[in-house]
């Protein structure tokens, strides 16, 4: 329809589609909709909007030709790492104990291990395969926050409209630790897609993030304060997490800028 729409202009038009499909979809299945949108509307501006998915340059732009194997184990440190360092510092501070998991946490890491690449993959083309390139007219840091402000926006409905996301402690507290670690994950992730020149460890890291939070606080600890340990210090953006994320998205970004400097010119 539009084949040459610039990288402003494609970027818009994809903010704007894949928060209404947000907005319209966040009680539908579940989320189910919504959990998928941003693949969704990367495929709708791909194969109808500007037709870019008729071509392989058009498919290589998403990051997916390369693996970007040599980055995962930082991928792995700078996530699954975050997180188990952010739950032994709740046990550390008394306020969670570690436990023995019980029957049938492996069908839960089971499922966990076929949805969440599945999952964070849907997300990952949109976020960092398909916008977070076309926001490079705005520099590379700036892109990775815009991605990660529409980020936090595409998750308002799920939170406002249903129950299943963050629904325990105090919401205004739960929401600001969910913007700024939203924010830092975009930074830290971003910051893989552009080193990498791949998706797939910011899919690695997606999935990580996940996977290990949600086993660490479900099967690898008990604890008598849930909301303090699992909302507001080491949940999925606890305090402890962002802060993790961030000082790692930091330290990155510093290494990067310390290579570029040194390059032969």
């Amino acid at each position: 329809m539009f084949p040459h729409l610039s990288g402003r202009a494609t970027a818009v038009t994809f903010v704007v589609l894949v928060l209404a499909v947000s907005a319209g979809t966040a009680t539908i299945a579940e989320g189910l909709v919504l959990a998928f949108s941003p693949l969704l509307v990367t495929l709708l501006m791909m194969l109808v909007v500007t037709r870019e998915g008729y071509s392989r340059a058009g498919w290589r732009r998403l990051g997916l030709a390369r693996l970007g194997l040599r980055h995962w184990p930082l991928v792995l440190l700078t996530t699954a790492g975050v997180s188990l360092a952010a739950v032994a510092t709740t046990v550390l501070l008394g306020y969670a104990q570690w436990t023995a998991p019980g029957a049938g946490w492996w069908r839960d890491l089971l499922a966990l291990g076929i949805t969440g690449p599945v999952l964070a993959l849907g997300e990952e083309l949109g976020w960092r395969g398909y916008l977070q390139p076309r926001l490079s007219f705005l520099g590379e840091r700036a892109a990775m926050l815009v991605v990660g402000l529409v980020w936090v926006a595409w998750h308002v409905p799920y939170i406002v409209f249903t129950p299943y996301y963050d629904a325990d402690g105090n919401r205004w507290l739960v929401f600001a630790l969910f913007t700024g670690s939203v924010l830092a994950f975009s930074v830290l992730f971003g910051r893989f897609r552009a080193v990498s020149g791949s998706v797939w460890p910011a899919v690695l890291a997606h999935v990580a993030h996940n996977v290990t939070f949600a086993v660490l606080s479900t099967y690898a600890i008990s604890t008598d304060r849930p909301v303090l340990v699992n909302e507001y210090l080491a949940g999925d953006t606890g305090l402890l997490v962002l802060l993790g994320t961030a000082g790692c998205a930091a330290l990155i970004g510093l290494r990067a800028r310390a290579g570029a400097s040194s390059a032969p010119r």
